[in-house]
């Protein structure tokens, strides 16, 4: 049995599957390096979008542009100001000018104020007699007292 074992032993060791592992370089070497790559993208991007943005600006067609921006805006405002010239001088604003004028001498004459006051102590009359007539309901007369007479609500 001896010998079949070692029959055995040898058929194992000659059924083994031998499994090459390759031995990789350094990782740490090609990170760097990766990493310097993408360092320098990032620096010649920058630069090319510098680059571009400079050319945009002081191109020829930027420079007209600006100058048809600037003919514009000059334009706009100049019509704006006209269009305040005209409405100041227009009948309307002549108008509110001379109502404004009235409310404040009316107002400083006092014509305003009176009839403020006429109005207010007008209500506070009638609030009072409404509030009376609102109290007498509820007091009871006294002894002797007739119970006033009810008043028509046009009175």
């Amino acid at each position: 049995m001896s010998d079949e074992k070692s029959t055995i032993n040898q058929l194992k060791d000659e059924e083994r599957i031998k499994i090459d592992i390759p031995v990789e370089e350094d990782p740490t070497v090609h990170k760097s390096a990766a990493a310097a790559d993408v360092a320098e993208e990032f620096k010649r991007l920058g630069r090319q979008f510098a680059a571009t943005l400079e050319g945009i600006f002081n191109s020829d067609e930027a420079r007209r542009m600006e100058t048809e921006i600037r003919a514009g805006m000059k334009t706009f405002a100049e019509e704006v100001d006209k269009t305040f010239r005209e409405a100041k001088d227009s009948p309307a604003a002549t108008r509110m000018k001379e109502e404004a004028t009235g409310v404040k001498d009316r107002v400083e004459s006092g014509e305003i104020g009176r009839k403020a006051q006429e109005g207010m102590v007008t209500g506070l009359r009638w609030l009072s007699n409404e509030l009376e007539r609102l109290a007498n309901q509820f007091t009871p007369p006294a002894k002797g007292e007739q119970p006033p007479a009810e008043k028509s609500p046009t009175e």
